[in-house]
């Protein structure tokens, strides 16, 4: 009896730990690699400045409220919906409430929306944008190509440690190493933990 249930807990012990290293730290970085940089993309035209506008806004850039505009017709999203499925496309659907508050929907405080969304629709269908609405700025920090490391995973799920670097004011970078998660979902690898990198590099700066 005790051999039996030393051979049973020897094979839980063994599929556990086959378990937590299905991806290399190679397969890891390759898939990684490939949505960090759809992710530091999506990061410029969600966060950032990376849409053009029909009209120059000028100094309403800097205006402390909300200023819409229409995106110029040749973007690369030219329509809410385009947007949604893109954020949809590389965003998990357990992690995309945060994405979704500051973008499409606003923020509420129960009674009214105290943070309207960044983006919104004009009469036409047409999407546009709110360019005093800017959190690039603040957003300093690159994944290094090919660094993350596998920490735990399975078919589906991979928990990762990346290094990136954050760059101070001055412009001195910062190496240091983040946590991010990754799940399938229909087959699709897309990301549970938003790294929110502004930009990948190849090598360390």
């Amino acid at each position: 009896m005790k051999k039996l249930i030393a051979l049973i807990l020897a094979g839980g012990m063994l599929f556990l730990f086959a378990s937590c290293g299905v991806y290399s730290d190679d397969e890891t970085a390759e898939i990684l690699d490939e949505l960090l940089t759809r992710e530091a993309d999506l990061n410029g035209y969600i966060y950032g400045d990376s849409f053009e506008t029909q009209e120059d806004p000028g100094e309403d850039v800097n205006s402390p409220y909300q200023k819409y505009y229409t995106v110029h017709p040749d973007s690369k999203y030219v329509t809410l919906s385009a947007l949604m499925n893109e954020v949809d496309a590389l965003i998990a659907s357990a992690s995309r409430e945060e994405i979704y508050a500051y973008a499409f929907d606003g923020v509420s405080d129960g009674e009214s929306v105290s943070s309207p969304p960044r983006f919104a629709e004009d009469k036409d269908g047409r999407l546009q944008i709110n360019v005093a609405d800017n959190m690039y700025a603040q957003m300093r920090t690159v994944y290094l190509l090919g660094s993350a490391r596998a920490l735990r995973s399975t078919k589906t799920h991979i928990k990762a440690e990346i290094t990136v670097y954050r760059f101070d004011r001055e412009g001195n970078p910062v190496e240091a190493t983040k946590t991010v998660e990754i799940r399938q979902e229909d087959g699709v690898w897309k990301l549970l933990t938003q790294s929110m990198v502004i930009g990948v590099i190849e090598e360390k700066p």
